[in-house]
């Protein structure tokens, strides 16, 4: 195992750069998802650390050792695809051991690591199948087995659950988890699906435009976005904002809507007085109130199963929430809503910073 360290890197494309200023520190054991939309650099971003992108600026380790020169075969990295990318004429044995008999590796090796993969991830039943035999969830997991076998020091997912239907992707994730906490291999994982990020990270890296937006714990990065892109991305559904000015009276804060309205914020929030703002707040900590609540109008009620999500408008703008009570709303109802002003988040409306 092997701890990863990317500074000050760069990438660009001609005169094109897609990544600018990378600085990452990953743990030897960690667990560390990047995610962000299509187009933000993520993929390519892991395709320099396996060594199939050249690095334009900046460099990157793999334990104490630079490897912006050296070959992806002499990495000892092992990479999940998205495609599976397995040998269709060979079984899941001889994908599983292809890699070790290209090492010219002695076969009761061979035969050893690949059933002890196998049985890691409950394939025994499958070696003598070929992909097209298999399931998606299962061709994964010999994707998975043969990345395994090479023992390597670092594992690299790009988007493997991306082919999957939703209730195998569940499955799935939570496999890819439980593997990592037993085997503890130093894991970087590629996805735009914020909640494959929430679930399996020890760690979150957001980016967008080639950047970082923020580094952190899951629930750090929900509870505490560093800015409005962050808040809006991690979350579904999405964080509520809301635009106004500061205002403070007797001790307590508030953002004033455009129509007079007062939305409770903590009284310790930076914003100065009449700053205009956005004030941001999670569907699931709003709470139907009794007398003295905000206004709102339903617009859609969408029952989910579990929860039911009631799309509003207060003051002309848009919000929603999330009720675990079966709440029996009808569009054009009035409600009155409250939240709790710690769960509020300020963000300044010129540079969409958290203050």
């Amino acid at each position: 195992m092997a701890s990863v360290t990317i500074s000050n890197v760069g990438k660009a494309f001609g005169t094109m750069n897609v990544l600018r200023d990378i600085n990452i520190d990953i743990e030897n054991h960690e667990f560390v998802v990047l995610v962000g939309p299509s187009g933000c650099g993520k993929s390519t971003l892991l395709r320099m650390i396996a060594g199939l992108e050249t690095v334009s600026n900046g460099e990157v380790r793999i334990g104490e050792r630079v490897v912006n020169d050296v070959p992806a075969r002499e990495r000892d990295i092992a990479m999940v695809f998205q495609n599976y990318a397995l040998y269709p004429h060979m079984t899941s044995y001889g994908n599983m051991s292809f890699s070790l008999r290209l090492r010219k590796r002695p076969q009761p090796e061979i035969d050893q690591k690949v059933r002890d993969a196998a049985a890691t991830l409950n394939l025994l039943p499958f070696l003598e199948r070929s992909p097209r035999q298999l399931s998606g969830g299962q061709r994964q997991r010999v994707a998975m087995g043969r990345a395994l076998v090479r023992e390597a020091q670092v594992f690299l997912y790009d988007e493997p659950l991306s082919n999957l239907d939703a209730k195998l992707r569940v499955v799935m994730r939570t496999e890819i988890k439980a593997l990592h906490q037993r085997l503890k291999t130093t894991s970087i994982y590629v996805t735009h699906d914020q909640i494959e990020a929430m679930t399996m990270a020890d760690r979150i890296v957001v980016m967008n435009g080639g950047r970082i937006e923020q580094i952190g714990a899951p629930l750090d990065l929900y509870d505490r976005p560093g800015n409005l892109f962050v808040a809006g991305f991690l979350g579904s559904p999405s964080m509520n904002f809301l635009k106004g000015r500061m205002r403070r009276t007797q001790g307590k804060a508030y953002v004033e809507t455009e129509g007079g309205i007062g939305l409770p914020v903590s009284a310790a929030t930076a914003a100065a007085e009449n700053q205009p703002v956005i004030c941001g707040i999670r569907p699931e900590h709003i709470a139907i109130a009794g007398e003295g609540g905000l206004p709102v109008t339903v617009d859609v009620v969408e029952p989910t199963g579990p929860n039911i999500e009631v799309f509003f408008s207060l003051a002309g703008q848009n919000g929603s929430a999330v009720f675990t009570e079966r709440h029996k709303f009808r569009p054009g109802d009035r409600v009155a809503l409250h939240w709790q002003p710690e769960h509020a988040n300020v963000f300044d409306a010129e540079t969409g910073v958290r203050l």
